[in-house]
């Protein structure tokens, strides 16, 4: 029972955190005065899906969706103009997603049960993946 209680305050953390971003809020930040602007949708319909995003930067936006049972996604947005949009269907998928530098693009979509997909973009680049499977991997590494 305290698990359920200490998974339902996350989630809730998590909602909210995402309705406060979703209206495109701007930051400033202490050191250089200058605006950030960071945007980011969750949706989630199932049991223990978890989302961890990190957006650090200007412009960087991410959706992220997720249906079925324990899916996982790790986004991590490091720079300018970073988007990402994420749809999970399955049950214990799992994504984790690096965007470092500015104007990466990735649109990742995961069908099935047990499947996990690594991607790193560093620099600038452009990547959409669609894994329809039970029990697969992918890792891909772009300059």
């Amino acid at each position: 029972m305290p698990r359920q209680i200490i998974c339902f305050l996350v989630t809730c953390l998590l909602l909210c955190s995402f309705t406060l971003t979703a209206d495109e809020s701007t930051i400033t930040t202490s050191v250089n005065e200058l605006p950030i602007t960071l945007q980011g949708l969750l949706e989630s319909n199932g049991r223990d899906n978890v989302v961890n995003l990190f957006q650090q930067g200007s412009f960087n936006q991410a959706s992220i969706s997720q249906i079925g049972i324990a899916n996982n996604a790790y986004l991590i947005q490091q720079g300018e103009d970073n988007q990402a949009s994420v749809n999970q269907v399955g049950s214990n998928n799992e994504l984790e997603l690096l965007q470092q530098g500015n104007y990466n693009r990735a649109d990742v979509t995961q069908i099935g049960n047990d499947n996990l997909i690594q991607i790193n973009q560093l620099g600038r680049a452009n990547f959409a993946i669609e894994q329809i499977a039970d029990n697969a991997a992918i890792t891909i590494t772009q300059y």
